[in-house]
């Protein structure tokens, strides 16, 4: 009898099935062992060595029990926990409890629960990657060293500041930051100039905007009312001429296959999902084998699955709309797993799905058949319009500029916009041309020199407006900028905030709370320089990602971390040294 060991039940009867007879498959139940929740730091450093103290879970207890009974039967056990960090540690945590039967322990990794995928996983057995399991002893033992030193230090701000960590402080702190940066915004009126012009028999009229005066950048310097409605008076009087009118062609890249960051924030932003909950529905999806593994960082996709999409796409849309060739996206992320796949259905015919998770899934089908499609086209024009032309040292008094965006051939946006970005807070329709950003405007086609008829001209007041508050989802999208963090961690990170009332919804943007308020200037008075920093944050990401190669020991990088940062601890008041206590 082979065993083969998945972390979720629901897993289970689906790979029994494609492998047969002669198999058994038993679930760990995830984690079986970790640092004990009570009872101190755990962890000892001894000569320059890490000594984790894990315990086995005691929710655990049955699923292990099982697991070393059938083990103890079996011919060969693989471990096919999780294809990342913490499914190998979880593999190397099983291997470890089962005692003399850890010497028939192989490691199978699979990235999707098809048929093809496990037969191929288990006919490939590998050794435990020890790198792996390291890096995420590092991170593992980091956090708890962090939240062990430094939260009892937050006693002195208050009796409800009850933890500080890795980096659930440095997403706090971001969102402090802009929570101050909006309380000290003062708001700065200014006028802007629009006329509405035509072309004598070249309909449609347009509106443009006053951009340069006097051969100046216009900005917002126009904060007059009266110079404004001078200049309104003394513009309707002068000859108006086309000074430049520019057209030109863009393409418009299809987006890369999810990744865990991005779905996260797509799902917010078109389903209105918090990040939990979307985690939890990939979860489902996966173990359900309608999606590949759901914790990646990599835009890379099986030379298969391409052929799939591009299947899809060659049956269901005119010619158009497929390339003549694969479209190959890359990570922008140097660290990024690129041995793992985005985000991707494991059937690409399968459109649509009847269960819970059903408008995720198509989210995620809609993004992989686009990012396979033809490009998008459009046509972008600008026109510059001369005011009084030749007024002011022989060129026009004031410039005016309009902007449009034309859709000339919709590519893979017939899927439906990219909506992953919720970093820019959603217009108004009267809003629309005060962006001035030209989408959507269709504008006439002009040549230099051509005489315009001026219809209106109007002087608008408008106000400078403060930065947006953070969202969900565009919190995700500035951690995985700075490169804070895991993707996968970041429903996590964000849920402890709300947990410890450190920050609150309002309107589904988020605000730092008083308290979160209070904990994020305490930590930046005392450990500035340090954990709360984003680049800090990012170099220590950047050095577990080292450990993951095995470019560098893992032991070394904690233990010079967690002596520091027991020194600015005990600066700050901690009493004792956890680090010798273990």
């Amino acid at each position: 009898m082979r065993l083969l060991v998945v972390e979720s039940p629901t897993k289970t009867k689906k790979i029994r099935e494609y492998l047969g007879p002669g198999w058994r498959v038993a679930a760990s139940f995830g984690h079986v062992r970790d640092l004990p929740i009570s009872g101190g730091l755990s962890v000892r450093f001894v000569d320059g060595r890490v000594e984790p103290g894990y315990v086995p879970l005691e929710r655990s207890a049955q699923a292990v029990a099982d697991l070393r009974r059938q083990a103890s039967l079996a011919s060969e056990i693989l471990l096919a926990t999780d294809p990342d960090r913490e499914g190998e540690a979880i593999a190397w945590h099983i291997a470890a409890l089962l005692g003399d039967d850890a010497a028939k322990c192989r490691r199978a990794v699979f990235h999707a629960i098809t048929a093809s995928a496990v037969q191929k996983a288990v006919a490939a057995p590998r050794a435990i990657d020890q790198h792996l399991v390291d890096a995420q002893q590092a991170r593992r033992v980091l956090d708890r060293v962090v939240g062990w030193l430094v939260s009892p230090t937050l006693r002195v701000v208050s009796r409800e500041a009850r933890s500080a960590g890795r980096v659930q402080s440095v997403a706090l702190r971001l969102v402090a930051e802009r929570e101050r940066e909006i309380s000290a915004f003062v708001a700065k009126d200014f006028i802007v100039l629009d006329a509405t012009l035509e072309r004598e028999g070249a309909p449609p009229p347009f509106t443009a905007r006053l951009i340069r005066w006097k051969g100046e950048p216009l900005e917002q310097r126009l904060t007059d009312p009266a110079v404004a409605e001078k200049t309104v008076a003394w513009c309707r009087r002068q000859p108006w001429l086309v000074e430049s009118c520019d057209r030109r062609e863009q393409n418009r890249l299809p987006p890369p296959p999810f990744t865990t960051a991005t779905v996260q924030q797509a799902a917010s932003v078109r389903l209105k999902l918090a990040p939990d909950q979307t985690m939890r529905q990939l979860q489902a999806l996966f173990e359900s084998g309608r999606i590949t593994y759901h914790r990646t960082d990599s835009v890379a996709l099986a030379p298969e699955a391409i052929a799939a999409a591009r299947a899809v796409i060659a049956a269901r849309f005119p010619v158009k709309y497929l390339p003549a060739s694969p479209i190959i996206h890359a990570s922008r992320d140097a660290n990024a797993q690129e041995a793992h796949e985005a985000i991707r259905p494991t059937d690409a015919e399968l459109d649509a799905i009847d269960a819970p998770e059903a408008a995720l899934y198509r989210l995620i089908w809609e993004r992989f058949i686009a990012c396979q499609m033809a490009p998008g086209r459009d046509a972008v024009t600008t026109i510059d319009v001369a005011c009084a032309p030749g007024a002011f040292n022989g060129q026009a008094m004031g410039i005016f500029q309009a902007k449009g965006v034309m859709v000339l051939f919709d590519g893979w946006r017939k899927l439906g916009a990219d909506a992953t970005d919720e970093s820019k807070p959603k217009r108004k329709k009267s809003e629309k041309h005060e962006d001035h950003d030209g989408t959507g405007v269709k504008l006439p086609l002009l040549n230099p020199g051509d005489t315009l008829n001026l219809i209106e001209l109007s002087a608008v007041e408008r106000s400078t407006r403060p930065p947006p508050r953070f969202t969900q989802a565009s919190l995700i999208k500035r951690l995985e900028r700075e490169g804070i963090g895991r993707p996968s961690t970041y429903a996590t990170i964000l849920k402890t905030l709300f947990d410890r009332t450190y920050v609150e919804e309002r309107k589904r943007m988020l605000a730092a709370t008083t308290l979160g308020m209070q904990v994020i200037d305490y930590l930046v008075a005392r450990y500035g320089g340090n954990f709360i920093e984003i680049d800090f944050t990012r170099r220590m990401e950047a050095a577990l990602d080292a450990v993951a190669r095995g470019e560098q020991p893992w032991e070394p990088l904690v233990t010079r971390s967690a002596q520091h940062l027991l020194r600015l601890a005990q600066a700050a008041g901690l009493r004792g040294d956890p680090l010798a206590e273990g």
